[in-house]
């Protein structure tokens, strides 16, 4: 992949577990870093359940190597959020990044 197919502008935000005086324990993101990336639609799917309509969108998210970046992160591009899934490193020569990833719809 070219430098120039990564056009994207994308935040990358890594989980934080923020514990309360009670115990109660709550997931937050933070920014972890920026970057461009190329994004991919691999597949796509709609079911019911009960008398809602649910979609599931999963995409491949191609990007720069990033130290940390596992499966759990968020990668958000303007108002859209993706749930990483996996992260590799097709070739092993860390030149670039491949994650799978879920849109999250609002």
């Amino acid at each position: 992949m070219r430098a120039g197919d990564y056009r994207l502008p994308i935040v990358l935000q890594r989980p934080v577990e923020v514990r309360a005086t009670s115990g109660e324990v709550t997931l937050t993101f933070e920014t972890a870093g920026t970057g461009f990336a190329a994004l991919r639609l691999k597949s796509q799917a709609e079911r019911f359940d009960g008398e809602r309509l649910l979609s599931r969108k999963l995409w491949e998210i191609r990007l720069r190597p990033f130290s940390s970046l596992t499966g759990g992160w968020r990668i958000v591009s303007g108002v859209r959020v993706f749930r990483v899934l996996s992260v590799a490193d097709p070739d092993g020569r860390v030149r670039g990044l491949v994650c799978d990833a879920e849109e999250e719809s609002t």
